[in-house]
């Protein structure tokens, strides 16, 4: 059954651009997160893929339910999920705090490494150095594991960022969070439903260290280790996606799905 929420009276929150691609419509409402679908299928990446971290070794992630969105007299399908900030909290970028203790854009900064695991090194240490905190590059490189898996296209140093207590100045990790670009979900502009996801998958280029997932991967692999394990089978995969059926079109539903095998195929090692 079809969950709806009517948002008419409720004001947009300004999240400035933390997309690559411009901005989803965003609710904050009595602590919970509302989002709707702004370039293509977006809820339904969130939704899946929070389902499929349910079944790994994975256990700080946000997860997302479906909805459909009534606002301005216009229907969106959506996803909400709780807030995952205290009222004392902050959430800090990366490219913040590259502002703020280096007088310089984190995206400037890489520009000055030519390879991509001299850029994860230096954002690591980066991280560690201001934050205190501990095992970044596990951290990071569990990321970069999950957008190569997932092909998430937007992890650009806007949403890399970490949850600062404005009351003793110390760091904590975010959850994962911010999937919504992956899966091909830009249907709008770079990848149009009908077009085979063979021809679209070398398409698709990775952030914020190469523009190759497998390049910058690796790259954090061999600096930091292997860390993300996945137990989910064809059959989990399938189930999921029932959740989220209603909301979209059969063809929307199969090519998510054949993605999501095509990449179980490919990380097979991920599987343990």
């Amino acid at each position: 059954m079809i969950k709806t929420i009517n948002l008419n009276d409720v004001s947009l929150i300004d999240t400035k651009a933390t997309s690559s691609k411009g901005n989803q419509l965003k609710w904050l409402v009595r602590n919970n997160w509302y989002k709707a679908d702004h370039m293509g299928y977006e809820a339904l990446c969130e939704v899946v893929i929070s389902k499929l971290l349910e079944k790994s070794n994975i256990t700080n992630f946000v997860s997302y339910s479906p909805i459909r969105i009534e606002f301005d007299n216009r229907e969106f399908n959506g996803c909400y999920s709780k807030n995952f900030k205290k009222k004392n909290e902050s959430i800090v970028t990366l490219e913040h705090l590259s502002k703020q203790w280096l007088a310089n854009s984190m995206a400037k900064e890489l520009l000055k490494y030519e390879e991509p695991k001299d850029k994860i090194k230096h954002t690591v240490d980066f991280i560690e150095k201001v934050t205190n905190l501990q095992n970044v590059g596990k951290y990071l490189t569990t990321m970069l594991e999950l957008d190569a898996f997932f092909l998430n296209e937007d992890r650009h140093t806007n949403n890399i960022a970490f949850i600062l207590n404005d009351d003793t100045d110390e760091y904590r990790y975010c959850p994962y969070f911010d999937f919504g670009l992956s899966l091909l979900a830009d249907t709008t502009e770079d990848f149009p439903l009908g077009e085979e996801i063979y021809t679209l998958i070398p398409k698709i280029h990775s952030k914020p260290f190469s523009r190759v997932f497998d390049e910058q991967l690796d790259a954090a692999q061999e600096l930091y280790g292997y860390h993300l394990s996945f137990n989910f089978t064809n059959k989990d995969i399938e189930t999921i996606f029932k959740d989220v059926a209603e909301y979209y079109p059969p063809e929307t539903i199969q090519r998510a799905k054949d993605l999501l095998y095509n990449q179980k195929h490919k990380y097979q090692y991920m599987f343990g």
